[in-house]
This record gives C-alpha cells, sequence and structure tokens, in this order.
C-alpha cells in the first residue's frame, strides 16, 4: 500500500521535508521502472513525480487494490482480467505515439490505475496460490 502511494507524496517529501541528497536517492529508486519523460510526468508542489502519469496511475491501482482485495478471483481469472485491463492502455499509448493526440495525464493515469488494479489482484491471487500449495520458498 505505502508503495502504492509513494509516487505522490516523493514530490511533496523532496520539497518539504527531505534534505536534497536524500529526495534525490529516494527519486533515483523509481529510475528503472520508468521513462521518467518530462512532458508525460506531473509536478506536485513544484517537483516533478518519480514516475510517469501512467505508471503513477499503476502503483495506485496495485495500492487501491491492497487497501480493499476484493474481488478475490483465482489466479487464472486474474490474467484474463490483467490482459484486458492492459487493452485500453496499450491503445492510449499506440495512439499517442502515433500523434493522433497529446499526453493526456487524465488518460494515463486512469489507463495505469486500471491495469495496477488488475495487476495487485494478479499477485495476491499467485501469493495465495503459492502459499496454499506450499510453494513460496
Amino acid at each position: 500500500m505505502v508503495i502504492g502511494v509513494a509516487p505522490f507524496v516523493v514530490p511533496i517529501a523532496r520539497r518539504f521535508v527531505l534534505p536534497a541528497r536524500a529526495g534525490d536517492v529516494l527519486d533515483l529508486a523509481f529510475a528503472p521502472v520508468c521513462h521518467r519523460l518530462p512532458e508525460r510526468s506531473i509536478a506536485i508542489a513544484g517537483v516533478m513525480m518519480p514516475v510517469c502519469s501512467r505508471c503513477a496511475g499503476i502503483f495506485l491501482g496495485c495500492a487501491v487494490f491492497a487497501l480493499l482485495a476484493r474481488p478475490r478471483l483465482d489466479l487464472r481469472k486474474w490474467k484474463w482480467l490483467v490482459a484486458l485491463a492492459a487493452l485500453p492502455m496499450i491503445a492510449d499509448v499506440v495512439t499517442q505515439d502515433a500523434g493522433l493526440h497529446a499526453p493526456s495525464h487524465p488518460a494515463r493515469i486512469l489507463t495505469g490505475l486500471i491495469f495496477g488494479f488488475a495487476m495487485g489482484g494478479a499477485a495476491i491471487a499467485f501469493a495465495r496460490r503459492a502459499i496454499a500449495a506450499d510453494d513460496y520458498l
């Protein structure tokens, strides 16, 4: 849950709480997971988020699922939902990169949130299955 909201908290912490070096290190922790292009990222409190708006939506979607932990489906159903949830995100990426529309932060966050929610459900279903099978070590 904490990691899911971190992209939204990090800029505020960097602006108001953390010393510059600590903020830079915290920000760089996100570098391996996102392109962080400025035109596809949002600034909060005048500080760029550590991930783009789509990745922020994915993190948020995972956090929302962690908070709700519903619906409780088996892994096979979650795999299908992940694939379905990826479709609007892929359509947005393709149409955006083809120049059919400019990056839209609301659309990027929403498509990321839907995908992240499904990924969160799949991750929990995978963990439950591994624990039930005593196959997690």
